[in-house]
């Protein structure tokens, strides 16, 4: 999952919510780890969840990346210079 602007400020200035972003994709994040594990169930597999994301301090508030965290493998850290 790429999630480079949580909470708006992207190329579309009037995308993005900084309230309500965070709490949609831990709920995202919740809701996929259970389909991904019902999935590896019936097949045998083993199905990673990632995320890369923006790492500016305003997108880093937005989210909160310690709860998000236990649903998922890996965190990629988006940075550019």
């Amino acid at each position: 999952i790429a999630w480079e602007f949580p909470g708006g400020g992207g190329a579309a200035a009037d995308k993005g919510d900084p309230v309500n972003d965070g709490p949609a994709y831990i709920a995202l994040m919740r809701e996929l780890r259970v389909m991904l594990d019902e999935l590896e169930a019936e097949t045998g597999r083993t199905y990673e969840l990632t995320s890369a994301i923006g790492v500016g301090y305003d997108k880093i508030e937005d989210v909160d990346y310690a709860d998000a965290v236990q649903y998922m493998d890996y965190i990629f850290a988006m940075t550019y210079d």
